[in-house]
């Protein structure tokens, strides 16, 4: 089993790597959690597969668990939903000792998180992530909360701001088995493989040639791979998280492409997954980064294909006015004085925090991927 430690002090915990492991859950879940109860918060649309084995696992580790099947779709990571999930907790009779185990991609553990996070003022989470782009990112690093709606853009529009509510609260533990890839949806998969590229962006260009390199058996689901690919990409993640626990500093590179990208995956129109939505935000920051000078346009041409190689969009399917895009992005998480904070490419790998980019860079950046400029 491959392990990698996240040190927090008195919120540390361990991630743990190994296909088979949903098998295990019970023991494992039971080394950090002292109570009798459980509440287990599955993706319906796993809940007869891999929501019956894990909660098999954890009755026979002595758990009295209750299931709540939730719908992961962005629309639904809202209040509503967390309001169902605490009427669960409530009806199961949880205590503060009890855990909350989210079984599923990044929304599960997103609004499962939340919950655990604020019910009781705090209970134990545990983090089963069945997707690639919850394995090497939403899992980790304690981020948790839900959409909720802006106000009306310049056209009138209502979009939702994503991951508006929320707090910071770490697992106990992350139990990632790369066998639950073998059953997830193309589309799905490839969505979390712009979280990879991300990292490598960030932190490890290395990584980005072990994408190239491997993304033949990445695309067919070689799991020696696979585990060697979340294992990188995990550990970029979190040795970031121990440097900046709540995004105080370095923790804010981890957004790279994502303030662009928050604003086009709530877009109904655009049908877009969350890693669609972050490679085309890639593309943006990208776009960004040679307007202002951090980066070449020969980068830009190497990045676009190894993201398209990956099977990932790289441009807008329908054209959004950029009005409306830049609009939304003044209520980024990230925004500071009234200003919009990119996070951008740099030249020899790496990004950095950039504030005071003209919008009207801005503006070119998203023509770049397709936005309409006319909008």
């Amino acid at each position: 089993m491959r392990t990698i430690e996240i040190n927090l002090a008195d919120r540390s915990y361990s991630i743990l790597i190994e296909s088979g492991l949903l098998t295990r859950a019970g023991e494992l879940v039971r080394q950090v959690a002292a109570s009798d109860r459980a509440l287990l918060v599955v993706d319906s649309q796993i809940a007869s597969s891999h929501g019956a084995l894990v909660g098999r696992a954890l009755e026979q580790a002595g758990f009295r668990i209750a299931i709540h099947e939730f719908k992961a779709e962005e629309t639904g990571k809202s209040l509503e939903a967390m309001r169902n999930i605490y009427a669960a907790l409530l009806a199961a009779k949880m205590e503060r000792s009890s855990p909350v185990i989210a079984l599923g991609g990044g929304i599960v553990g997103d609004v499962a998180g939340f919950a655990a996070a604020t019910y009781l003022r705090g209970v134990p989470l545990i983090q089963i992530p069945t997707t690639l782009l919850a394995m090497v990112d939403a899992s980790i690093g304690g981020k948790t909360g839900v959409n909720y709606p802006l106000p009306p853009g310049p056209d009138g529009q209502v979009t939702l701001g994503k991951n508006l509510i929320g707090s910071f609260w770490q697992p106990r533990m992350v139990l990632t088995d790369p066998s639950t890839l073998l059953t997830l949806a193309s589309r799905d998969f490839r969505s979390g493989l712009a979280e990879c590229v991300k990292h490598g962006m960030i932190a490890d260009a290395s990584l980005l040639d072990f994408l190239t390199t491997h993304k033949d058996k990445i695309a067919a689901l070689d799991l020696g791979v696979l585990t060697d690919l979340i294992e990188r990409s995990a550990r970029i993640k979190a040795s970031i998280v121990m440097e900046d626990e709540t995004e105080a500093d370095r923790r804010a590179l981890l957004n790279l492409g994502h303030t662009f990208a928050h604003v086009i995956e709530p877009i109904a129109a655009l049908d877009l997954r969350h890693g669609e939505a972050v490679s085309i935000g890639l593309c943006a920051a990208i776009a960004c980064s040679i307007l202002t000078g951090r980066l070449a346009e020969t980068d830009q041409i190497r990045l676009r294909e190894l993201l398209e190689s990956l099977g990932l969009p790289v441009r807008l399917a329908n054209p959004v006015s950029i009005p409306t895009l830049i609009s939304a992005m003044r209520y980024d998480k990230k925004v500071s004085g009234g200003q919009i904070r990119l996070i951008l490419p740099t030249r020899g790998g790496g990004a950095e925090i950039v504030e005071g980019v003209e919008e009207s860079l801005i503006a070119q950046a998203w023509a770049d991927v397709g936005a309409d400029p006319e909008g």
